[in-house]
């Protein structure tokens, strides 16, 4: 099985890699790979011929994307765009992540797949765009919405909170989600790709529960035990808005794959045991 693997140094790509060694994986960095290139991305294609393109290349910088709207759909939606009509061409199957910042986050039960989507931020525009594009070249896909997407390695949350040196920190309280661990999505990528049900579409993965960013700090300080004073906050002001509830139905994807999604307590205990303090 050859499977191409696009941002593969990043936090998600990091983890998909380890999680597919057994396979013949041609891995490329954004340096090694601009996905923007339409070029460079069709030669890689066209000499590889992978049954699979993995892409983890994204614009993820939320708040910086209220200024760089450009840059964020170019490489979100245009990119995405050519990559889709690259794999129909060399009849590659795509899978790409998206976002559950595609939602406005005024619901009050868990968003299935088919639910309005309604993005109140240029990040989550851009990816939605993409999820068109790709739906609407008809490649063979999968498009898998993740959401507050963490892991020992990388720069993420969980990273932020069991690495600073701050003994008290404020965090919010207004937003409830999923966090999810990189290393139980790349988990459900060998199962996918192992196992194809050939059901392609849209779904979401996400650790089973929801939490606020404050029950996830806390949850963070208690497992590793750092002694934190954590205190809740309403809001604080930050460029680009946020869902207030962004969880994520995904009985389909249980459902359809035939796999069961870890919670999001067993998605922490993963990360704590493969985390190193200061690492």
């Amino acid at each position: 099985m050859k499977i191409l693997i696009t941002g593969a140094n990043g936090m998600l790509g990091t983890a998909i890699k380890a999680a597919l060694q057994e396979q013949e994986l041609f891995c490329f960095s954004s340096k090694e790979l601009d996905i923007c290139c339409s070029f460079q991305l069709d030669q890689k294609v066209k000499n590889i011929r992978p049954d699979y393109i993995i892409n983890c290349a994204a614009y993820t910088a939320v708040d910086l994307a209220e200024a760089e709207e450009e840059k964020a759909f170019k490489i979100n939606a245009l990119a995405v765009q050519k990559m889709a009509q690259i794999s129909k061409q060399y009849k590659a199957t795509l899978i790409h992540f998206s976002t559950d910042y595609v939602f406005k986050g005024d619901a009050a039960t868990p968003y299935e797949t088919d639910h309005e989507t309604d993005p109140i931020n240029v990040y989550g525009a851009s990816k939605l765009a993409g999820e068109k594009a790709i739906t609407q070249i008809g490649c063979k896909h999968y498009i898998f919405r993740i959401s507050w997407l963490y892991a020992p390695h990388g720069k993420n949350f969980f990273k932020w909170v069991a690495g600073t040196d701050m003994k008290e920190l404020k965090i919010v309280d207004s937003q409830t989600g999923s966090p999810t661990s990189a290393l139980d999505v790349a988990a459900f990528i060998h199962h996918t790709i192992k196992n194809d049900p050939t059901a392609y579409g849209t779904y979401h993965f996400t650790n089973q529960g929801a939490w606020t960013w404050f029950d996830f700090a806390q949850a963070i300080n208690n497992k590793l035990d750092l002694g934190k004073k954590i205190t809740p906050v309403a809001e604080f002001k930050t460029a680009a808005k946020r869902p207030a509830y962004s969880v994520m139905n995904c009985e389909k994807t249980e459902s359809v794959f035939d796999y069961q999604i870890p919670s999001i307590e067993e998605g922490l205990d993963e990360v704590v045991s493969h985390y190193t303090i200061k690492s």
